[in-house]
């Protein structure tokens, strides 16, 4: 996903261009952050893991907390990242309430996510977690840790997060879609290494979109929203 992620960048940073200092929250925000700032930034963090907050060292403030019950005061940040967070909950609608609440006027909520309304992420939902497991270990040569700290985490992939869903929570919300892109798996460098399980792969997704009358599309997406 390199690519997508510098396009992402590139985005971001338009759409921020002319701000000064600027607060960030990274919800869900594990040990890594996946976009840069241009501007200076002050950099909140939370995670229910105090593990991945102790590693992530780009945080100015790290809060352990749950993203789908913990209270931001309204209207306090400029940005809010939410990166392969959401189908890991089970109540991913609490958290985006919270996230419309949190963030100011004229602020950006950056959303990338699995599609659920795909081949991937059908698979993903309703297969056991131990094939998730497997799919890290097999697949993409990953060995999860010991601890419940560095995943694979357990899947939900609600409805509620289907791109289709998260436009018409903006739209209840009074959020502008500032930005929408999808991409697939297909395009990753780990499963083009793997011949065999590629081009099976795209087979299957090309089945399952005709089969589905277009229903099921690419298997990731980026979403950002605009509070007016």
């Amino acid at each position: 996903m390199r690519a997508e992620i510098v396009e992402l960048q590139g985005i971001v940073d338009r759409l921020l261009q002319g701000r000064g200092i600027i607060k960030v929250l990274e919800a869900g925000c594990g040990s890594v952050s996946h976009l840069r700032f241009n501007q200076d930034v002050d950099l909140v963090g939370i995670d229910i893991s105090e593990k991945q907050l102790l590693r992530n060292t780009n945080l100015r403030e790290s809060v352990l907390g749950d993203i789908q019950s913990y209270e931001f005061p309204p209207h306090s940040f400029d940005v809010i990242v939410c990166w392969d967070v959401l189908e890991h909950l089970p109540d991913p609608q609490a958290a985006l309430w919270r996230f419309a609440a949190a963030v100011n006027d004229g602020g950006l909520i950056v959303l990338k996510l699995p599609n659920v309304l795909s081949l991937k992420g059908l698979v993903t939902k309703w297969t056991p977690h131990a094939v998730h497991v497997f799919a890290y270990r097999r697949l993409q040569g990953i060995s999860p840790p010991d601890d419940e700290d560095g995943g694979p985490f357990r899947t939900y992939l609600r409805f509620s997060i289907a791109p289709n869903a998260i436009r018409r929570f903006a739209a209840g919300q009074g959020l502008q879609i500032a930005h929408q892109q999808t991409y697939d798996v297909a395009s990753s460098d780990w499963l083009r290494r793997r011949k065999f399980y590629h081009f099976a792969y795209r087979v299957l997704c090309s089945a399952a979109r005709i089969l589905s009358l277009g229903v099921l599309g690419d298997s990731e997406y980026v979403i950002i929203l605009r509070k007016p």
